[in-house]
């Protein structure tokens, strides 16, 4: 009896430990490459996590109401590689900056999308965070968008 409660915790425990993996989607999955959008804002947090991480941004509707935006950023790798590092971001956050993010917005058409670019509040720095397909997605008939390592 004991060998087989030690069995199932031993197979439980290593189900549990591969859920991460699996749970990981697609750009296609989630985003509409036929819905680009841009959103101008003032940023209220920046998380650079692993594997993805998020830029959350108040932006003003046509009414005028402030709607928060969740922006979904590829890894902390890619970002650094694109002069998104520590330093920018940290002051980003702590001064409210506004910016301009172009993105795709989510299928479902929540308040989230894949930030695609940024252009910072003094209109002359751009960084690219996931780049902008060249092409619609619907054009290529096998594979899935990646983000450049």
């Amino acid at each position: 009896m004991k060998k087989r409660q030690l069995l199932v915790a031993l197979v439980t425990s290593l189900l549990s430990a591969c859920i991460p993996i699996f749970a990981h989607h697609s750009f296609q999955a989630e985003y509409d490459d036929q819905k680009p959008i841009t959103l101008t804002g003032k940023v209220t947090k920046i998380s650079p996590d692993n594997p993805h991480g998020w830029i959350y941004l108040d932006v003003k509707n046509d009414k005028g109401r402030v709607i928060n935006w969740a922006l979904e950023l590829p890894p902390p790798n890619v970002l650094q590689h694109n002069a998104f590092d520590t330093s920018v971001y940290k002051a980003m956050e702590e001064n409210h900056e506004e910016i301009t993010v172009t993105a795709f917005q989510a299928k479902d058409g929540g308040k989230h999308a894949w930030a695609a670019g940024l252009t910072r509040g003094d209109g002359k720095t751009v960084i690219t965070l996931g780049g902008l397909p060249a092409q619609p997605y619907s054009a290529k008939p096998n594979g899935d968008r990646k983000v450049k390592q």
